[in-house]
């Protein structure tokens, strides 16, 4: 079961406002006073909580001016607080990418400089993944080994990955070395991915993942090995890309169930 206090406060409470908003949801209406004493807290605490909670449409007053109290909404408001928290977030990430163009040197995109970045240990490689999720052009080739990062990490971590990839209709071709299940992977990618299986030239002889994306290329080693490159530059992207491709005529196609 989920913590109420953290899910509250991950939708922007303070701690102040949740102490307030649970006792009026389990207590019934209630004065600032009354609230104050409950929570042992002070009092213009507990009137400015009041007042945010009443700004976020999950609490009304009741009663007349001098004797008010305060009484929560249905609970189901919290599913409009949560809409307009995820238009926040749309909107911030919107911003994000404005941004990060103007935050790349001119110098840099004058002259087309490539940039590499090494990520060590599994926790690095895993933040270095999770970026990929904002690739600009949401869509993303891969080429696998079948015993690879993801696998090793476990689902704990791959299947988020997978979700939040999908949720973000980010469409992906995969190169794999073997099946692995494709019936399985197919529908957790609900239609936006299409996978091929490697020439068997290609097979048992690689343990290193390989991400195209924007004008990137990502190789995610072994757990073992324990690194992740990035190199961003359009003339190392287009070669292996033309790579990627070349491989992906020559691969079979696996059908979706």
């Amino acid at each position: 079961m989920s913590d109420p206090k953290k899910t509250l406060r991950a939708l922007g409470l303070s701690d102040a406002e949740i102490a307030c908003y649970l006792a009026l949801v389990a207590q019934g209406a209630q004065t600032a006073s009354e609230l104050t004493r409950r929570a042992h807290g002070k009092r213009p605490t507990t009137y400015y909580a009041l007042r945010q909670l009443v700004d976020r449409g999950l609490v009304h007053k009741v009663g007349a001016a001098g004797a008010e109290r305060f009484q929560a909404e249905p609970v189901e408001k919290l599913l409009t607080l949560l809409a307009l928290h995820r238009q926040g977030i749309d909107a911030l990430e919107a911003d994000v990418r404005t941004l990060l163009p103007s935050l790349v040197p001119e110098r840099a995109r004058a002259d087309g400089k490539p940039s590499v970045t090494f990520y060590e240990g599994a926790e690095a490689m895993k933040q270095a993944v999770m970026d990929t999720l904002y690739c600009r052009d949401r869509h993303i080739d891969s080429l696998a080994p079948s015993d690879n990062f993801f696998w090793q990490v476990g689902q704990a971590f791959s299947q988020p990955y997978i979700d939040q990839r999908v949720a973000r209709k980010i469409t992906t071709r995969h190169l794999w070395e073997e099946p692995l299940e494709p019936e399985i992977m197919l529908r957790t990618y609900r239609g936006l991915s299409q996978v091929r299986l490697l020439p068997a030239t290609m097979r048992g002889r690689f343990r290193t993942t390989v991400f195209l994306y924007d004008d990137a290329v990502m190789y995610i080693s072994s757990l073992a090995s324990g690194y992740a490159l990035v190199v961003r530059s359009p003339e190392h992207h287009e070669l292996m890309k033309g790579m990627f491709d070349a491989l992906w005529e020559g691969a079979a196609p696996v059908k979706t169930p």
